[in-house]
C-alpha cells in the first residue's frame, strides 16, 4: 500500500512538474509573433511620426517586429473603429492622436465604442495651450489682461480656431476670473498659423494656441500662462491654474491640447494584466533611453512619459469638459 502511495504520489508530481510549463506558457504568451500598430490618421503627420520612431525602438525592446498601419479617415473615427475591431490579445495598438480625437468622435459620430473601451498607456507628445498676447501690448500677466477686458468689454481681441482646444480654454479661463464671452472679441481663423500671424502683426491683443507651434513668432509675443501640469521650458510663462491661484481664483480642468501616444484595448489589460503591464514597461524603459530621447528631440517628437493612470485621468476629465461644450453648441 505504502509503495503503490509513493508511486501515486511520484506519479502526481511527475504530472504537475510537467503541466506547469504548459500552464505558464498559456498564461505568459506574449508578445505575440507580431506586433501592429494602428495610426488613425494620415501618414507623414506628428502622430504617424510619433508612431513609427518608437515602433523602431520598442520592436528591439520587446524582441518582436512592430509594422505601423495607417487608417485614416472621420477626424480619427474610421481608424479607431478599425482598432476596436481588432484582435484584443495584445498584437494590436492604437498608437495615434489619442487625445482629443477620440472624445471628439464619440460626441460627433454615432461610435461603436466608448472611452471604456480603451486602455491608454502614456500620452507622448502633448502639445499644450500658450497664452500669448503682442509684444507691444502692456500686459505682462493674464490677470492684467483679465482685468483690462473686464474694465473694456469687447475691446480686447483674441485669436483662436473654432472648435479647438485653445477656444474651450479660453473659455475656462474667462470662467475662472468671474467674466464670459463677451468681456473679449474672439476672432477665429481656420488654421493656426493664420491665428498666430495675426497676433505678431498686432490684429488681435491675445492668441490662444499650442505653445510647440508659437514658439515660430516667439520674438513677437508675450507669454501669459500655459494650459498644462508643469511650466514649459520653452516659455517663462506660469501654468493657468498657476496664475489663476495668483489672482486669488480657485483652479480650473484645463483642457490638454492634441496627445500622441499610445492605447490598447481595454479587455487586454483585462484580461493580460501582466502582460499590459510589460508593454508598459517595455514603453517607459525606452524613454528613459537618452540616446532615443534625444534622437526623437532632434525630429521635434515629444518624449514625455506620464504613463496610464495620469494619462488616463487627463483625457476623461478632458471628455467631460467637451461634451460639456459640444452640448453647448
Amino acid at each position: 500500500m505504502k509503495r503503490r502511495l509513493f508511486t501515486a504520489g511520484l506519479l502526481g508530481l511527475s504530472l504537475a512538474t510537467a503541466l506547469t510549463p504548459l500552464a505558464a506558457a498559456a498564461q505568459d504568451n506574449w508578445p505575440p509573433r507580431k506586433i501592429t500598430f494602428v495610426v488613425a490618421l494620415g501618414p507623414g503627420g506628428s502622430a504617424d511620426r510619433t508612431a513609427r520612431a518608437l515602433a523602431q525602438r520598442l520592436q528591439d525592446e520587446i524582441g518582436v517586429p512592430i509594422s505601423v498601419i495607417n487608417q485614416e479617415g472621420g477626424g480619427g473615427h474610421v481608424g479607431h473603429t478599425y482598432f476596436t475591431q481588432m484582435p484584443t490579445d495584445g498584437s494590436y495598438f492604437l498608437a495615434s492622436s489619442i487625445h482629443p480625437y477620440i472624445t471628439n468622435a464619440i460626441l460627433r459620430f454615432d461610435a461603436d465604442y466608448t472611452l471604456d473601451d480603451f486602455a491608454f498607456i502614456n500620452g507622448q507628445w502633448n502639445d499644450y495651450d500658450l497664452f500669448a498676447v503682442n509684444a507691444d501690448t502692456p500686459y505682462t500677466t493674464l490677470a492684467e489682461f483679465m482685468a483690462a477686458a473686464a474694465e473694456n468689454p469687447g475691446t480686447l481681441k483674441v485669436s483662436v480656431v473654432p472648435g479647438s482646444t485653445g477656444a474651450i480654454n479660453l473659455e475656462l479661463a474667462l470662467e475662472a476670473f468671474g467674466l464670459d464671452g463677451s468681456a473679449v472679441r474672439v476672432v477665429t481663423y481656420e488654421s493656426g498659423g493664420a491665428a498666430r500671424t495675426a497676433v505678431a502683426g498686432g490684429q488681435v491683443d491675445m492668441t490662444v494656441l499650442a505653445a510647440d507651434g508659437t514658439l515660430s513668432i516667439e520674438e513677437y509675443v508675450r507669454p501669459l500662462a500655459i494650459a498644462a501640469d508643469a511650466q514649459d521650458p520653452n516659455w517663462d510663462a506660469p501654468t493657468l491654474n498657476a496664475a489663476l491661484a495668483d489672482a486669488g481664483h480657485e483652479s480650473v480642468p484645463v483642457l490638454a491640447g492634441s496627445m500622441r501616444g499610445l492605447a490598447a484595448h481595454a479587455a487586454f489589460k483585462e484580461e493580460h494584466p501582466e502582460a499590459f503591464q510589460q508593454m508598459v514597461d517595455a514603453y517607459k524603459a525606452v524613454l528613459e533611453d537618452e540616446e532615443f530621447v534625444a534622437s526623437l528631440q532632434a525630429q521635434e517628437i515629444g518624449t514625455e512619459w506620464l504613463g496610464p493612470e495620469r494619462t488616463t485621468e487627463i483625457i476623461q476629465s478632458n471628455f467631460d469638459i467637451l461634451k460639456r461644450f459640444e452640448t453647448q453648441e
